[in-house]
């Protein structure tokens, strides 16, 4: 169970100690992503994410990079919607050199002008990189066309306009407004006591200070509707789903049961209707997508344009079988199944327990153990299920968005 811990500076640390591995994964999460950006910074968090690794006051780019390869771990990052990590995954005898090296990035970096300019360029490549990724694209698509007016609809990268935009002077400023104790949490997890990670994060942050205000943003408003994004490639690109939960809804475990059922691997039902049955797509699946105010629920194929209307309309029937009822307790038993595999067997690597203890806790302020988290998701009956897809998969809150050679959106009324 992960035991939670406040530094003399107000920071929160969480560790989980892994007793039977030799991994330890360190992570600092800073409460600052693409959903607590204005228009005219979008994509800041991001660029900031890819600009501390550039150089410290002890450290240039070079020297970071080595620290953790000349042992055999691993340094990266990743920013989401609400949150950017900063983690290390190495041997627990490199524990040490770990929050050392953290630390030195996370609140010594110098931000210098020419690396800023330098890295404008890397990140308008990666920008172009994305946009040869068209169910990427179809998936920032469905989000921008659900939630229009709001953040979330927001691609995490921001666009080569608004980021050629953002200046040296605008990193500093939402460096120096974001990363502080109170908006920061250190994630630890492997083969390390919390005494001891305790005393060690004392050692390098303790004297990390630094005021800022938690970042807020607008309830989100979702509108239905359906896009279309024209490319001259050989597929078109589907995501067809429905606003859903929140992390903090009662329904979230009975919405992860659902999305399983219903697009969850290989047995599931798009997958056997989509690919087995009908030979419409390579891949057919559904996802879950949470925030800390609002989610939603999202089935994926792609397929050749002379089938793309087939293609969806098999999509939206599935979606309304589920709805008109016939889940079944053995489906149901499977997908718990499923669920309870993967969560205890990604429980056995130390940077998939990171992970889920930081973000819990930056996010939503609390700890869940795993037994406890297994405990919800047995819980849910087929009747909850029921009743959720009953309230979710209302065929007047669809959206629909398409990449492909589209000359123009598909209209929902063609397909429901």
């Amino acid at each position: 169970m992960a035991q939670k811990f406040k530094l003399t500076n107000g920071m929160d640390v969480v560790v989980e100690q892994m007793a039977g591995c030799r991994s330890v994964a360190c992570g600092l999460w800073a409460r600052a992503g693409s959903a607590w950006e204005s228009d005219n910074i979008a994509g800041i968090s991001h660029f900031l994410e890819h600009m501390l690794f550039k150089g410290t006051e002890k450290r240039n780019a070079q020297q970071i990079a080595a620290a953790m390869d000349d042992v055999g771990g691993m340094l990266n990052a990743f920013t989401g919607k609400e949150c950017t990590c900063y983690y290390t995954r190495a041997l627990d005898e490199h524990f040490s050199l770990s929050l050392d090296l953290l630390s030195d990035i996370y609140v010594h970096s110098q931000l210098r002008e020419q690396e800023c300019k330098l890295e404008k360029d890397v990140i308008i490549e990666e920008i172009n990189m994305y946009e040869d990724t068209p169910d990427d694209v179809a998936g920032d698509l469905f989000a921008a066309t659900l939630w229009p007016r709001h953040s979330y609809g927001r691609s995490v990268i921001g666009g080569k306009e608004s980021v050629q935009a953002i200046t040296q002077t605008d990193l500093h400023d939402y460096y120096r407004r974001n990363y502080a104790p109170c908006n920061t949490v250190l994630a630890i997890a492997g083969n390390v006591t919390p005494k001891a990670a305790v005393y060690e994060a004392e050692h390098y942050l303790g004297d990390f200070a630094g005021i800022a205000k938690a970042p807020k943003s607008k309830i989100p408003q979702t509108k239905s509707g359906s896009s279309a994004i024209y490319k001259d490639i050989e597929q078109m690109h589907v995501c067809l789903g429905f606003p859903a939960v929140s992390e903090e809804d009662d329904d979230f475990y009975a919405a992860h049961l659902l999305t399983n059922i219903l697009g969850g691997g290989m047995s599931s039902r798009l997958f056997q209707e989509v690919r087995e049955k009908r030979g419409l797509s390579y891949s057919a699946y559904a996802y879950l997508i949470s925030y800390a105010r609002d989610g939603y629920l999202c089935a994926y194929a792609s397929t050749r344009p002379q089938k793309l209307h087939e293609l969806v309309k098999v999509i939206a029937g599935e979606l309304q079988k589920i709805v008109s009822g016939g889940i079944t307790d053995a489906e149901l038993i499977a997908a718990k199944q499923q669920i309870k595999g993967s969560l205890l067997l990604g429980w056995e690597n130390s940077g998939n327990v990171m992970n889920a203890i930081g973000k819990r806790l930056l996010t939503l302020g609390k700890l869940y153990s795993v037994q406890e988290t297994l405990e919800h998701v047995m819980a849910v009956s087929i009747e909850d299920m029921e009743n959720l897809a009953k309230r979710l998969l209302d065929p007047q809150k669809a959206v629909l968005s398409v990449v492909g050679a589209l000359d123009k959106p598909l209209e929902l009324s063609e397909i429901w």
